[in-house]
């Protein structure tokens, strides 16, 4: 695994390996976008982004993904590189049946090199354990504010589904672990 804080780094591999399907992966918001951006201008990839291919405003990602688009688009670029970023990027190429070539996995790191995000990616213990603790941390916040705002809290917390689905999906597929190639955004 190679880790960087460099575009130009990425960009100088990515030219000297030659290969063809490079996905970029991260929880929401990271930068994934932005990354493939600028790689596939530098590199002349093509750049597909998965929430192009998918149902909008369900809560959740890999079970509303429109796969058959994604293998159309996939096998129209045989010949021309691409780079693919997505959320739960592993658990989208599993349900395709496709590999990839490279895996980038995108880091939000402080100017101290602290990942922002290790809490909800990096989960030692187990996963249903540390969702009902997310849960009922969730709940107290929200009790709380409540409380400051002088309002009654009539119904429990509700944590959002696709939050849900990206920690359970590091939990399983562990990305940054299998990732070739880890870039360091700094915050």
């Amino acid at each position: 695994m190679y880790e960087t804080s460099s575009i130009s780094e990425i960009v100088t591999i990515l030219k000297e390996t030659r290969i063809r399907l490079i996905g970029i992966d991260g929880i929401d918001g990271v930068g994934k976008s932005m990354l493939a951006t600028k790689l596939s201008q530098e590199l002349g990839y093509t750049h597909l982004n998965i929430d192009d291919y998918i149902d909008k405003n369900h809560g959740q990602y890999v079970n509303h993904v429109h796969y058959d688009a994604i293998r159309r688009q996939l096998n129209d670029e045989k010949k021309n590189p691409i780079i693919i970023e997505g959320v739960c990027l592993l658990a989208v190429f599993e349900k395709l049946q496709r590999d990839l070539d490279m895996l980038i996995y995108i880091k939000k790191v402080s100017e101290y090199g602290s990942w922002r995000d290790k809490d909800d990616c990096d989960i030692t213990e187990g996963i249903d354990e540390f969702m009902t603790k997310k849960k009922e941390t969730l709940q107290k916040f929200v009790e709380a504010e409540a409380h400051i705002e002088g309002k009654d809290v009539s119904n429990d917390a509700i944590f959002p589904e696709l939050a849900e689905e990206i920690i359970r999906y590091h939990y399983g597929y562990r990305p940054h672990d299998k990732a070739d190639i880890i870039y360091k955004r700094i915050d």
